[in-house]
C-alpha cells in the first residue's frame, strides 16, 4: 500500500463515516490470506530449522539425518494455508499431550561393589558417633552408614539464589555390600515442581547427608528450590557432614588445594584424565536443553558420578585416618597431626589427642611446634607429667621462638605449673582452699 494512504481509506471505511464502499471487495478475505500466508512462512520456518537440527544431531553421532514430523506437502496444499497452522499448532498439542510425565526427568542407576572402590571404612559396620564427628556431622549421628545419603549437585549457576536451579543431583548410598548411585536429571525446566517432589521422596527415608562444600553450596541451594517449587522444608539436612573441613584439616597443609580433584590426584590417586569444567556446566545443560542431544549432557553426568563417588571415598580415608590414630598411629604429617588431635579433644578421646599432639611436636618444625606447645602442655599435666610440660616451654623460650604475646602466655603458664609443683611439696596444708575449710 502507498505510505500516503490514509489509515480510513485502507480499511475501505468512507472519511463520511457511511459504512464499506458499494461494489468494492470486504477487507476481511485479504487479512485471512495474510494471516494464512504468515502461518505458512512460520510452519516453513519450523521445519527447515527441525531438519537443520535433525541432520546436526544425526551427523554428530554418526547416525542418519532425523526428519520431522509433518504432514507431506500435497495434503496441507489440499487444505489450505489456514489449515495448515492448524494442523501444525495441533500436532504440537498431541505431541505435548502423549509426552509421559516421566520424560521431563530421569533416573540413572549404578551399583558398585564396596569393594572395588577400596572402601574399608564406610559401609562397614555400625556407625560410630565420634567417627561421625570427625567426618563433620552437625546434629544427631545416624545408627547405620545405610542412612546416610551422599549427594552431589549441578547447577544453572555457580552464584546460588532463587534464579539458580538444581537441574541434576547424584545421591548414593550403601546397600548390600554395594554403592547404589542415583542420578537425576531434570530434562525440561518447566516440570520443576514434579522434579523437586521426586527429589524430596528420595531423600526423605535418610537421617543425615553427606556432601562436599555443602553447608555453603548444595544444601542452602536445595531448600532454596523446596521452598520455591513445592513448598516444603528440606529435611535431611538437619544431621549433614560436609567432608570439605576434615579433608582441610588433614591436607590443606600438605597440599595447599583441598579440591575434590587434588584430592583425587593426591590422595587417592586416581585424577581424571578429561572432565568438564564445573564453570562450563551451566552452559552446556542450556545447550543440551535447546538442543536434546544427549551427547551434549553426557560429560555433565559422568562429571556429577566422580563428584559422589569421590566423595564417598574420601570420607573413607578421612575416617581411616581417624581410626590409625586412635591406635597410636598418628598421621605422619606434623599439621594433620596436630589437627586431629584438637579435634580428638573436642570429643573427649584424649589418649588419641595426646598421641597426635606428642607426634606433632617431634615431627613438626619450630614454628608449629610454638602453635601447639600450650595445647601440648596441658595435655601432658592432665598426665601427671608437669616436669616434661616445664621442659617444653622453657626449651622453646630459650629458643626465643614465638610472638610477645605467645611468651606472655607461657610465662604465665609456667609460673602456675610453679606454684603447684610448690603446693604439691608442701602438702594439704598449703593449699589454701584446706586453710579456708579448716579455719
Amino acid at each position: 500500500m502507498p505510505d500516503g494512504m490514509s489509515v480510513l481509506r485502507r480499511t475501505g471505511v468512507r472519511p463520511g463515516g457511511r459504512g464499506a464502499r458499494v461494489g468494492r471487495p470486504s477487507a476481511l478475505p485479504r487479512m485471512n490470506d495474510l494471516r494464512a500466508r504468515i502461518a505458512e512462512i512460520i510452519a516453513r520456518d519450523r521445519a527447515r530449522h527441525a531438519r537443520a537440527e535433525g541432520a546436526d544431531s544425526a551427523g554428530a553421532r554418526g547416525g542418519s539425518p532425523r526428519r520431522a514430523s509433518a504432514p507431506s506437502a500435497p495434503v496441507l496444499s489440499s487444505l489450505g494455508h489456514d489449515a495448515e497452522a492448524r494442523v501444525a499448532s495441533s500436532e504440537e498439542r498431541t505431541a505435548a499431550e502423549k509426552r509421559p510425565p516421566a520424560a521431563a526427568f530421569e533416573v540413572r542407576e549404578q551399583r558398585i561393589a564396596l569393594d572395588d572402590l577400596g572402601l574399608e571404612v564406610v559401609g562397614r559396620g555400625a556407625c560410630d558417633a565420634l567417627l561421625l564427628a570427625h567426618l563433620g556431622l552437625k546434629g544427631e549421628p545416624p545408627r547405620d552408614w545405610a542412612d546416610i545419603i551422599f549427594l552431589d549437585t549441578e547447577t544453572t549457576g555457580l552464584a546460588g539464589g532463587t534464579g539458580t536451579y538444581v537441574f541434576l543431583i547424584g545421591l548414593a548410598h550403601i546397600a548390600d555390600g554395594e554403592l547404589v548411585l542415583r542420578q537425576h536429571l531434570l530434562r525440561d525446566i518447566s516440570a520443576e515442581s514434579e522434579f523437586v517432589e521426586h527429589l524430596r521422596s528420595e531423600l526423605e527415608p535418610y537421617r543425615a547427608c553427606a556432601s562436599y562444600n555443602g553447608k555453603t553450596f548444595d544444601i542452602p541451594l536445595l531448600r532454596t528450590r523446596f521452598v520455591m517449587a513445592i513448598r516444603s522444608e528440606l529435611t535431611v539436612d538437619e544431621s549433614h557432614l560436609d567432608l570439605l573441613h576434615p579433608a582441610r584439616r588433614l591436607w590443606k597443609d600438605r597440599f595447599g588445594s583441598t579440591t575434590l580433584r587434588q584430592l583425587e590426584d593426591s590422595i587417592l590417586d586416581d585424577g581424571r584424565v578429561a572432565d568438564i569444567p564445573g564453570s562450563c556446566i551451566p552452559d552446556a545443560y542450556f545447550h543440551y536443553l535447546r538442543r536434546g542431544d544427549e551427547a551434549i549432557i553426557a560429560p555433565v553426568i559422568t562429571h556429577n558420578a566422580r563428584d559422589v563417588i569421590s566423595l564417598v571415598r574420601i570420607a573413607d580415608r578421612v575416617a581411616g585416618a581417624v581410626l590409625d590414630a586412635r591406635t597410636g598411629n598418628a598421621p605422619a604429617h606434623a599439621p594433620a597431626a596436630f589437627a586431629l588431635a584438637r579435634v580428638f579433644e573436642r570429643t573427649g578421646e584424649l589418649e588419641a589427642a595426646f598421641g597426635c599432639y606428642e607426634s606433632a611436636y617431634y615431627d613438626g618444625d619450630n614454628e608449629l611446634r610454638v602453635r601447639l606447645a600450650l595445647p601440648y602442655a596441658r595435655a601432658l599435666e592432665r598426665r601427671g607429667e608437669r616436669d616434661r610440660a616445664v621442659q617444653m616451654l622453657e626449651t622453646l623460650l630459650a629458643l626465643g621462638l614465638g610472638s610477645v604475646r605467645w611468651r606472655e602466655q607461657v610465662e604465665s603458664r609456667l609460673r602456675r605449673l610453679a606454684r603447684r609443683k610448690a603446693m604439691k611439696k608442701a602438702g594439704p596444708r598449703a593449699d589454701p582452699a584446706f586453710a579456708n575449710a579448716t579455719a
